[in-house]
């Protein structure tokens, strides 16, 4: 499963209510952060989520609004400590940013920075794999050189039905883990207990894409192929297509073509013109009409996904409140819409 956090939702510049580009990622084992547009420090603290959790940074493009934020997030890890290493990944580029703006401030960082640059794809490419996740980077088709994301969780063991492993006589220990593990054991007794006896069947990792800055594209479509959710720019409403073919972006409708060829299973949509910020619900209205169920996303929204079910969304900020609550101190407001 995985939880998203939306901290920012406006495309370019920032408005009184939305801020630009950075989603909080959350999976099981590790927290990543997909851009860091100016202010995304602030949108964390308002969100509730802890800034310390995040393991890696991977970034679409070099875009200001998409990483203008980096350097400052960066420097606050070293004010504050920070120990644990972090991983930084995105468009060529990257590392000669943080050289010269580190050489330029006179900042040095105490903790381990490990940059990678994804040059020259051509085609959705595993970037990224650990025991539990791949991460899929694929160029879009924008202005400059930009990255699409997809995160897909490893199928994962089916559950352990601990009632008939006591039953079984099946002892605390090492050989539960065997089980679990798919192996099948021998009791003191002789008997043998077979694995798929208390074990059900493998459980389907979540899948999830981001795809941001881009007009429609088929490596979008590939990024995207069957997702549980496909979290795609929508810059601009069909009656301004000519707007976003002239900067190469999408239309609330190039997003739903795009998570209908793909056969996405949901779509939350973001990167709103600031066009349309005086009055967004045209936008959501158009974009509900070609996909019922769309999620028109909000700073701050936040969406649970689980492989096979619906999305839940709410709003994280109920993060901030609780912790709030549960030290004494005072929540940080900002701004609803």
């Amino acid at each position: 499963m995985m939880d998203l956090i939306f901290l920012g939702t406006s495309s370019a510049t920032p408005t009184p209510r939305r801020n630009v580009t950075s989603l909080v990622v959350m999976l099981e084992k590790e927290c990543l952060l997909l851009d860091a547009g100016e202010g995304t420090q602030r949108q964390i603290q308002l969100s509730g989520f802890r800034r310390g959790r995040i393991d890696r940074i991977l970034i679409t493009h070099l875009h200001g609004d998409h990483f203008y934020g980096l350097i400052g997030l960066l420097t606050s890890f070293q004010l504050n400590r920070r120990e644990e290493p972090l991983f930084l990944g995105g468009p060529p580029g990257l590392a000669r940013y943080i050289d010269f703006m580190k050489r330029l401030s006179q900042t040095d960082f105490g903790f381990e920075l490990r940059i990678v640059e994804w040059e020259g794809l051509k085609e959705p490419t595993p970037v990224v794999e650990t025991d539990d996740v791949v991460i899929t980077a694929g160029p879009l088709r924008h202005r400059l050189y930009t990255l699409g994301y997809r995160i897909q969780e490893k199928p994962r063991p089916g559950r352990f039905n601990a009632q008939l492993a006591d039953e079984l006589g099946v002892p605390f220990g090492p050989e539960r883990g065997q089980l679990q593990h798919g192996r099948d054991i021998t009791l003191a007794d002789g008997r043998v207990v077979r694995s798929a006896d208390v074990v059900g069947e493998a459980r389907q990792g979540t899948t999830f894409t981001f795809c941001t800055d881009t007009a429609p594209c088929a490596n979008a479509v590939a990024l995207a192929r069957e997702a549980d959710l496909l979290v795609h720019e929508a810059t601009f409403m069909p009656a301004d297509a000519h707007q976003a073919r002239r900067t190469q972006h999408s239309t609330t409708l190039d997003a739903v073509r795009t998570a209908r060829e793909a056969e996405a299973r949901h779509l939350a949509l973001t990167h709103f013109s600031t066009r349309y910020m005086g009055d967004l619900r045209p936008l959501i209205q158009s974009a509900e009409a070609e996909w019922p169920g769309v999620i028109c996303a909000r700073d701050f929204t936040q969406i649970h996904v689980r492989a096979g079910e619906k999305p839940v969304v709410g709003d994280s900020r109920q993060l901030a409140k609780e912790e709030a609550l549960a030290t004494g101190q005072p929540a940080l407001q900002s701004k609803g819409e």
